[in-house]
């Protein structure tokens, strides 16, 4: 819900609160339901479904409602913050328990990052009657949509924990500001998206000058630069954040060390 808030504007924070004052309805009419008076343990979509369904019938009913009771704001459930609320959390269980499979896979894995890049490119599920829910904020693609963001939130988390969340040029390991930098972009190479020996973890500032080609690494890890930089750009800050660090090795991850191939690939991109 925080992920798809708007700032500003409550939505996650209302949702929240919907999905807690529903469970306080469900506690005292349970209506078949007495398995989800406590929301965040319900870890099966099918069965919010069921409920969702329950509660749009409830919030027809309005006033009359079984579940219109005292100390209790019926817009909650009148004004579809409840059955709204459901649906996001039903799309956070879809999501989270991709990701969750996606890491429990690499947990496991103990072949070849190319084997596990294999293992990790796959679909996110989406169940049919979520999907309509999905197109209105997806597009028409949304199974492709949906994997492309979550499957990249993966990889993210997969560089960062073979990193020591540590930027592997400066050391800095404030993840916030550190980004799973792919060597080979996503675009350009489906059989490499989720391969972790095609990411580094660099901090904001080397991630954009890696991913513009003005930064690289030889066969040996050691940061070299491009042309670009070096004839064009001279002032103290340059020499401190770049020509200083030029020669130096990379901190290397735990395992998965970074492809030189694809390394070769990424320097043929610029001016080195």
């Amino acid at each position: 819900m925080n992920d798809s808030n708007i700032d500003g504007s409550g939505k996650a924070s209302s949702y929240v609160r919907a999905l807690d004052l529903l469970g306080q309805m469900i506690l005292e009419k349970p209506q078949g339901f007495a398995d989800c008076t406590d929301i965040w343990n319900v870890s099966s979509t099918d069965r919010l479904e069921a409920l969702r369904l329950k509660v749009l019938e409830e919030q027809k009913k309005g006033k009359v409602s079984v579940w219109n009771l005292h100390g209790i704001p019926k817009s909650y459930l009148t004004s579809g913050y409840c059955s709204a609320a459901l649906r996001s959390y039903q799309r956070f269980l879809v999501e989270h328990f991709h990701e969750q499979h996606l890491l429990n896979e690499f947990h496991q894995h103990s072949g070849s990052s190319s084997d596990l890049a294999e293992r990790l490119d796959q679909e996110v599920h989406i169940p049919e009657y979520l999907q309509l829910d999905y197109r209105n904020l997806e597009g028409t693609d949304v199974v492709q949509s949906v994997t492309v963001r979550r499957n990249q939130n993966v990889f993210r988390k997969i560089i960062l924990e073979i990193y020591d969340q540590s930027c592997c040029i400066t050391g800095l390991n404030i993840p916030t500001v550190n980004r799973a930098s792919h060597i080979v972009p996503w675009s350009e190479d489906k059989a490499n998206r989720m391969n972790p020996s095609n990411g580094l973890c660099l901090s904001a500032t080397y991630d954009a000058a890696f991913d513009k080609n003005l930064i690289s690494l030889d066969d040996d890890y050691r940061i070299i630069l491009s042309k670009d930089i070096k004839e064009h750009f001279n002032s103290q800050s340059v020499t401190e954040y770049f020509l200083r660090k030029e020669g130096q090795p990379i901190l290397l991850p735990k395992q998965y060390e970074p492809n030189r191939s694809l390394l070769a690939r990424h320097r043929e991109r610029g001016n080195f």
